[in-house]
């Protein structure tokens, strides 16, 4: 009787084999594929270097958009959730009927819960803006402390409550009350910041004597880049409107304060003017630590030289060289109009060169498909090979 044959496995193509697959394959979604082979092939991609590739964008429906090269990978998140943005390769998620904060690895599917206290949301209230910002670099550890900005209005009267709390489930979240609008919030130097219509506060974050986290005062380090909040320009044959978007980013040991400004043609009607609202510009300003702590002043930046900044939800600053992007470009996604989710996820955005001033599309091809029913808008997400360290059956 013959012997029986032995059909080799995928397991047992020789790593060298491997590894030359995957210098022909350079993207991050490629990397992820041929991890989730076997263990031999995960074991191989974890040893190569991955080449620089753009991040991701987060689209309502749960999908990401790979603006490299227009490709969209469809991955499951939970139904009944709104994206926020992201914190590495997290989501930041809320649900959208009881409000609890999530944050879930897209690979793996891990979900972890933030502290029911981080939800501030009075009840009534709708939601106009919702951060999540780590106030470690120690990663996601169990005793990880994050700071939740949630921005609501009720009536006539919008509140900016700001949260500290830990991943760790079992702990409890403090919350402060900002008497001002607060724009944004981010991390620098291991201090907390907050940047409000017309003033820069740092906050104190200390811990009470049960060792849950709270923020003690707010101190008021800087005025705001002069803010207009409402301008009109004229063309020869139309009159424009527009206000001021505003961000903070860290970016290479400085503090960047981001003004966007968009516009809408003054003749449109309320209900078309936030879908028909367009980015016009973008002006960078860096805080001079050299003067006195109580009077520091914003100095305005031409260049950003070897940097890309990827402004929304989640604004990050990357070296070009490192990501594949253009140098001393802004990129940025339509964050201000959370209410209509059934707008095409690209619309205004784009990429802003400091250079030129000029503004080119996100995509050549925008043809993407349409997110139905989810609230939120298009966040940035930055995934690494970490993402998938923990990858489900593997």
């Amino acid at each position: 009787m013959a012997a029986a044959r032995h059909c080799p496995s995928w397991a047992d193509l020789h790593p060298e084999l491997v590894a030359l697959v995957l210098k022909r394959v350079p993207s991050l979604a490629d990397h992820v594929r041929l991890g989730a082979v076997c263990r031999s092939w995960r074991r191989v991609v974890q040893q190569e270097p991955l080449l620089p590739s753009l991040p991701w964008l987060t689209l309502l429906d749960g999908s990401f958009l790979d603006i490299a090269d227009g490709e969209v990978h469809r991955m499951r998140v939970p139904g009944d959730v709104s994206i926020h943005g992201s914190v590495g390769h997290w989501l930041f998620l809320r649900r959208c009927l009881s409000g609890e904060l999530l944050l879930m690895n897209h690979f793996s599917k891990l979900v972890v819960r933030l502290p029911m206290e981080a939800n501030v949301s009075p009840v009534g209230c709708s939601m106009l803006f919702l951060k999540l910002v780590p106030l470690s670099t120690s990663g996601l550890l169990p005793d990880s402390l994050f700071a939740v900005l949630m921005i609501t209005a009720r009536e006539h009267e919008i509140t900016s409550e700001i949260s500290i709390c830990r991943r760790r489930s079992s702990t409890t979240a403090t919350t402060f009350r900002v008497s001002k609008y607060v724009n944004d919030i981010a991390c620098f130097d291991g201090k907390l910041y907050a940047l409000s219509l017309g003033e820069l506060f740092v906050l104190d974050i200390v811990s009470s004597h049960q060792g849950n986290p709270r923020i003690s005062y707010m101190k008021r380090v800087a005025k705001a880049v002069q803010d207009h909040r409402i301008f009109c320009r004229l063309t020869e044959d139309n009159r424009y409107h527009g206000n001021y978007w505003t961000y903070l980013v860290k970016s290479r040991g400085k503090l960047l304060h981001i003004r966007r400004l968009v516009g809408w043609l003054s003749t449109l009607p309320l209900q078309l003017k936030m879908e028909r609202t367009r980015t016009v510009s973008f002006e960078v300003f860096e805080l001079d630590f050299t003067t006195g702590s109580r009077h520091r002043k914003w100095r305005k930046l031409y260049t950003l030289g070897d940097q890309a900044l990827f402004i929304g939800p989640n604004s990050k600053s990357l070296s070009a060289s490192e990501c594949a992007a253009q140098e001393d470009c802004i990129y940025f996604v339509c964050d201000y109009d959370h209410e209509n989710w059934m707008a095409h996820p690209l619309r205004d955005s784009g990429v802003f060169n400091m250079r030129t001033g000029r503004i080119t599309p996100l995509l050549l091809d925008g043809s993407v498909v349409q997110p139905q029913g989810r609230r939120g808008c298009a966040t940035w997400f930055f995934p690494a090979k970490a993402c998938w360290l923990i990858f489900p059956g593997m």
